[in-house]
C-alpha cells in the first residue's frame, strides 16, 4: 500500500460523524419501512472521508464546472448521500423523512437531479462507465481550456458490482487511456446479495486491475486510512487508481457480514444494539451538533478555495467561448446551410459527411464507435484519436464495447458535451440500459445505427435486424429517427441538435436513393404526405427509412392498376403530436417495414413485416424471399384490401 505523510487530522471526531451518518441513514430506511442498511454500515466511513477531506464543491453553486464528481455507483447506499446533504444543508429532515416515497426529494436510488447525485445509478456497472466517460470529458475540457477543467471523478462500488461486464470493459479504456484524474473506491465486504462472493468469483480483482493499468491500494475502513488513501490517489498521478477498502456488510448489526444484511431494515431491538454500539442517541432523527458543524466547515472553505482558484484562472483565459457554452449549458447547435452534394452516396457516408460538417463548427461534438467507424462512417476526419497523449482528439475508439460505450457517452454528457456512439443497429441490444439511462436523464446523446434490416444481406440472420427499431422505439423520452433520404437525413440533424433530447438515428448499409417528394421539415411533424392524393377512393401506404423507396414503386404500381393511394413517410415516431386517424381519414392504412410489424402498434393495425429472422443471402434474394419485391407487396396489399 503506498502511504504519504499528511498534517494531522481530529480522527476521534470524524469516527463521531461516520457514526452519525450512520444512524441518520438507518433511521431514513427504517421510518420509509425499506432499504439496504448492509452497505450503510460499511460504506459510511468512505462516503463521510471523501466529502469531509477531498470533493471540492460549492453548496451554494452545485453546477459549478469544476466542481469534483461522485458516482455512487452502489446507488442503494444512497441514503448515506442524503445524509451528507443535510449536514451541508441542502436537505431537511423532512427530505429524509420522505425517503423512498413518491415525489419526494429523497428516491430510493440515486435520481440525477437531487442534490450531489452525479448520476442516476443502481442499474449495477452502469455508474462506473459513466465515470470512465466523466473523467474522459474533464481531460478533453481540460486540454480544451489552458488546464481550467481539472476535477476528479469519484466512482464508489461494490465488489460484486466488479462481476459485471460492463465494469472490466470501460475500466479497460480507463486504463488504456491513462485516466489519473479517475478513482475507483470498492467497498470490499466480499459478500453479495445471494452469498458469499467466492461462490461466484474466485477472481483476483488486485491483479486484474494491475492488467489494465491501475494503480492499486489496499486499507482498511478507517477514516484516516481512507483519507491518506485518497491523497495517494491524487498524488500517484500516472494512472487511473483504485483503492480496495476493507469493510463488514452490517457492521454492528445482527446479520453483520452476511448476505442477509443486505437489503437489512433493523427491527427495533437491532437498532437499538447498532446504536449503542456507535454511541448515538436513541431518538431518531438526532445527530451532533458540533460534529455536523465541523464537517461542514471543511467543506465550505475547500469549496470556496477551488471556485477562487478556477475564477482566477478563467479571467486569465483568452478563448472563453467554450467554457462558457458548458457553463451556460449552451450545447445546442444550430445546422445553417449546407455545402453537401449527393453524388449517389449511401445514407450513412452522406451521414458521416453531416457530422463531420457539425464537428468543424461545433468543438462540444466528440465520440466514435465501437469498433466500426469505418462501416458506420462516423470518424471526424479532421481530428485527431483521443488517447493517452492527446486529449485534444475527438475520435474515440471505445473497442469491441459496445454496452460501455453507451455508458460512458452519458458521462460525457453530464459533463456538458454532446457525445455520440456507433454501432450496427442489431448491437444495440448490447447497449440497451444504457441507452434507458440516456432517456431517464433526458442527457443530448447520439447513437447512430446503421444496417438496419435484413438487406445487411449476407452476414445472415445475426446481423439483420427485426425486432431492434421497435425495441427502441418503446423507450420513454427517446427520439428514433430513421430518413430515407438525404432531405430527410438534414432534417434529422437539425433536430437532434437544436434540441437536447437523447437520440437514435437509424441507417441503412446501401441505400442510395433520393426523392424529388421527400423534404427535410417533414422531421419536425413525425410524418407527413410524400406522395398526395386528391381523389375520392384512395389508401395510405405508410414507411419509412429505405423502405419507403420500395413502397414510392409500390405506389406508383398501384395506381396503375387503379388502386389510388397516398404515401406517409415517418421519419420519427415521437415527433407526431396529431391524430393520425383524422390524418390518414378513415382510409385503409397499410404499414410496411422490414422489421416487426408492431412497429406500427398504435398507427395501423395492416402491416406487412418481419414475423420471422432473416437469412444468409444477397438483398435481391433476401427481399424475394420475404415478400418486399414490388410484384409481392402489391399482391400483398390487394389481399389486405380484400379485407
Amino acid at each position: 500500500m503506498f502511504i504519504i505523510g499528511k498534517e494531522e487530522k481530529n480522527y476521534e471526531i470524524d469516527e463521531k460523524g461516520v457514526n452519525n451518518l450512520r444512524g441518520l441513514a438507518l433511521d431514513m430506511i427504517v421510518n420509509a419501512g425499506s432499504g439496504h442498511g448492509g452497505i450503510i454500515l460499511s460504506s459510511a466511513p468512505i462516503v463521510y472521508t471523501l466529502f469531509k477531506y477531498h470533493m471540492n464543491i460549492d453548496i451554494n453553486n452545485l453546477d459549478f464546472v469544476n466542481r469534483d464528481r461522485f458516482v455512487f455507483s452502489a446507488g442503494h447506499g444512497v441514503p448515506l448521500l442524503y445524509g451528507i446533504d443535510y449536514f451541508l444543508d441542502l436537505l431537511t429532515l423532512d427530505d429524509l423523512k420522505s425517503l423512498r416515497k413518491i415525489n419526494s426529494k429523497t428516491p430510493g436510488h440515486p435520481e440525477f437531479g437531487t442534490p450531489l447525485v452525479d448520476f442516476s445509478s443502481g442499474a449495477l456497472g452502469q455508474g462506473i462507465a459513466t465515470s470512465v466517460g466523466y473523467a474522459i470529458a474533464s481531460k478533453y475540457l481540460d486540454k480544451k481550456t489552458n488546464n481550467l477543467v481539472d476535477y476528479y471523478t469519484y466512482v464508489l462500488c461494490g465488489d460484486g458490482e466488479l462481476e459485471e461486464g460492463i465494469t472490466y470493459e470501460s475500466l479497460a479504456l480507463a486504463g488504456t487511456l491513462n485516466l489519473n484524474n479517475l478513482i475507483v473506491l470498492v467497498d470490499l465486504n466480499e459478500v453479495t446479495l445471494d452469498n458469499k462472493l467466492n461462490v461466484s468469483s474466485s477472481e483476483d480483482l488486485k491483479k486484474r486491475f494491475e492488467s489494465i493499468d491501475f494503480n492499486v491500494i489496499e486499507c482498511d475502513d478507517s477514516v484516516k486510512n481512507i483519507n491518506e488513501s485518497i491523497e495517494t490517489a491524487k498524488n500517484k498521478n500516472d494512472k487511473p487508481t483504485v483503492i480496495f477498502i476493507k469493510t463488514k456488510i452490517g457492521l454492528y448489526s445482527k446479520y453483520e457480514g452476511t448476505n442477509k444484511a443486505h437489503g437489512m431494515v433493523p427491527d427495533a431491538e437491532d437498532l437499538k444494539n447498532i446504536k449503542e454500539k456507535l454511541g448515538l442517541f436513541e431518538s431518531s432523527f438526532t445527530v451532533n451538533a458540533s460534529v455536523v458543524s465541523e464537517f461542514k466547515e471543511e467543506v465550505l472553505e475547500r469549496g470556496k478555495n477551488k471556485v477562487l482558484e478556477f475564477e482566477e484562472k478563467y479571467q486569465k483565459l483568452e478563448n472563453k467561448d467554450l467554457i462558457d457554452k458548458i457553463i451556460q449549458n449552451k450545447n445546442t447547435y444550430s445546422l445553417g446551410n449546407l455545402d453537401i452534394e449527393y453524388d449517389r452516396k449511401s445514407l450513412r457516408e452522406l451521414s458521416g459527411e453531416l457530422l463531420n460538417i457539425i464537428a468543424n463548427d461545433f468543438d462540444l461534438l466528440i465520440g466514435g464507435s465501437a469498433d466500426l467507424s469505418s462501416s458506420c462512417k462516423t470518424n471526424l476526419k479532421e481530428f485527431d484519436t483521443f488517447s493517452s497523449s492527446n486529449y485534444l482528439g475527438r475520435n474515440i475508439y471505445f473497442g469491441i464495447r459496445e454496452h460501455a460505450s453507451a455508458a460512458i457517452i452519458n458521462g460525457m454528457a453530464l459533463a456538458g458535451l454532446r457525445p455520440f456512439t456507433s454501432t450496427f443497429l442489431v448491437f444495440s441490444d448490447y447497449m440497451r440500459t444504457g441507452i434507458r439511462e440516456s432517456a431517464l436523464m433526458n442527457l443530448p446523446v447520439l447513437y447512430i445505427f446503421t444496417h438496419d434490416s435484413i438487406t445487411v444481406g449476407r452476414d445472415g440472420p445475426l446481423h439483420q435486424p427485426i425486432e431492434q427499431l421497435t425495441s427502441l422505439e418503446l423507450i420513454p423520452n427517446l427520439k428514433v429517427y430513421r430518413p430515407f433520404d438525404l432531405n430527410e437525413l438534414i432534417g434529422c440533424y437539425k433536430e437532434i441538435f437544436e434540441h437536447k433530447n437523447p437520440s437514435c438515428l437509424i441507417l441503412p448499409r446501401e441505400s442510395k436513393e433520393i426523392s424529388e417528394y421527400t423534404k427535410s421539415s417533414g422531421v419536425v411533424d413525425g410524418i407527413y404526405e410524400v406522395i398526395p392524393n386528391d381523389t375520392d377512393n384512395f389508401i395510405n401506404l405508410i414507411a419509412n427509412g429505405e423502405e419507403l423507396g420500395i413502397v414510392l414503386k409500390v405506389s406508383k404500381n398501384l395506381k396503375e392498376i387503379g388502386v389510388d393511394n397516398k404515401v406517409f413517410s415517418i421519419p420519427c415516431k415521437k415527433n407526431i403530436k396529431i391524430n393520425t386517424n383524422e390524418l390518414f381519414m378513415g382510409r385503409k392504412t397499410i404499414g410496411i417495414t422490414l422489421g416487426s410489424p408492431n412497429y406500427f402498434f398504435n398507427i395501423t393495425n395492416d402491416v406487412i413485416g418481419m414475423n420471422e429472422f432473416g437469412k444468409s443471402g444477397s438483398n435481391t434474394e433476401l427481399l424475394e424471399e420475404f415478400g418486399f419485391t414490388e410484384e409481392k407487396l402489391v399482391n400483398q396489399i390487394l389481399e389486405l384490401l380484400k379485407k
